[in-house]
């Protein structure tokens, strides 16, 4: 019971404020990476104008300027901001992505 509470401890908050935003490439689709590195592996990739939750983001790899990866938990992978749509953007105010916790990449 112990595990199951901690998992739940920590992935209700990214649940919580996931926001719904859409992915744009305009040559295909966009890889969704194990961490907010252009040389980490990609896990999937998303097609432009696809709509995705994302929960949370972390800085890492910067892409013209965009330093800030959104976080999708169901396909537990990122998509670096430039690609995704204003809801996701962090320094939107009425965005509500939080800032990724450590343990997001261990979940």
């Amino acid at each position: 019971m112990k595990t199951t509470t901690a998992i739940l401890c920590v992935a209700l908050p990214l649940l919580a404020s996931a926001e719904m935003c859409n992915v744009f490439n305009n040559d295909g689709p966009v890889h969704c990476r194990s961490s907010p590195k252009f040389s980490a592996k990609s896990v999937t990739t998303i097609g432009d104008g696809d709509a995705w939750d994302f929960s949370c983001y972390k800085s890492g790899d910067c892409y013209e300027g965009v330093c800030s990866w959104d976080y999708n938990w169901e396909l537990k992978c990122y998509i670096n901001g430039f690609y995704t749509s204003d809801q996701c953007n962090s320094s939107n105010i009425t965005s509500s992505l939080i800032i990724c916790s450590s343990e997001t990449d261990k979940l």
